[in-house]
């Protein structure tokens, strides 16, 4: 375990003993505080088989269920969407190998927590700045994440928002039922923009160069070469529990589909 992470965990241990009753979505903070803690605990013993990773989550979203569906929970509480993402990314550490993918989940967490916890009052611009500078700050990593894993496992799959919808997971997930992940797949309305998608943009085209110039081949053609294997679903994404982008930012994400035309397979043709 890196330094990162365990001061991370360090700091996440306090939260359920620090909690008072009354507290902004003390059910929430605590039962994930717990969830890394049981998380971590189980690698550490060499006891995280999927069994009881599966067990664990199904435990945990029970715990959560009102806060599961973005849609849902932001009709239920006025920053509940916020809550629901974070919910959302936070089970998904345990899908995660990389140790630097880990941390910044635990470190969302806790900047969220220490924000909803603080002497401010709670705005929805605050909570949408903390998620904008998180996936704006790190893009280029998750991007470089993105590529170098595929190299050794094509059909991964992960609960990152920042892909779904352009950048497609071709693999499936054993943990999480499709209509969790299918009301995550617009996540990004939260925080998606004319600056933000350039920023993206950048990023992909920087690291598919030079993906291109290290292996003398696209990360498409990889992909290509497994797609006898990719067996995509054919049950169109449920939408009824996710969040929506507004005319502008449809407009923006059009655009950037064409654009990005060259990140996923055409999985109609022959």
């Amino acid at each position: 375990m890196g330094e990162r992470i365990h001061i991370a965990l360090e700091r996440i241990s306090e939260i359920p003993s620090e909690l008072k009753e009354g507290s902004p979505f003390k059910e929430v903070f605590s039962s994930l505080a717990l969830f890394f803690l049981e998380f971590f605990s189980l690698e550490k013993n060499e006891e995280a088989s999927e069994e009881a990773l599966k067990s664990l989550i199904n435990k945990k979203m029970k715990e959560l269920e009102v806060f599961l569906y973005p849609k849902d929970a932001l009709q239920k509480n006025p920053y509940g969407d916020f809550i629901s993402v974070l919910i959302f990314l936070s089970l998904g550490i345990l899908l995660e190998k990389k140790e630097a993918a880990r941390a910044r989940i635990l470190e969302l967490f806790l900047q969220l927590y220490l924000y909803s916890q603080s002497e401010f009052s709670l705005e929805r611009g605050a909570f949408q700045d903390i998620f904008y500078s998180h996936f704006y700050d790190y893009s280029n990593d998750f991007m470089k994440e993105r590529f170098e894993e595929e190299k050794e496992e094509p059909l991964l799959y992960r609960n990152n928002i920042l892909f779904f919808g352009w950048m497609p997971y071709y693999g499936r997930c054993e943990y999480f039922p499709k209509s969790y992940i299918d009301s995550h797949q617009r996540d990004m309305a939260l925080f998606f923009g004319d600056r933000f998608s350039s920023h993206l943009y950048q990023a992909y085209e920087q690291e598919e160069k030079q993906y291109l110039l290290e292996n003398g081949e696209s990360r498409l053609a990889n992909l290509e070469r497994g797609r006898k294997e990719l067996q995509p679903s054919t049950s169109p994404i449920d939408a009824s529990k996710a969040l929506s982008f507004h005319p502008h930012q449809e407009k923006v994400w059009k655009s950037f589909l064409e654009k990005t035309r060259g990140a996923r397979l055409d999985l109609e043709k022959e």
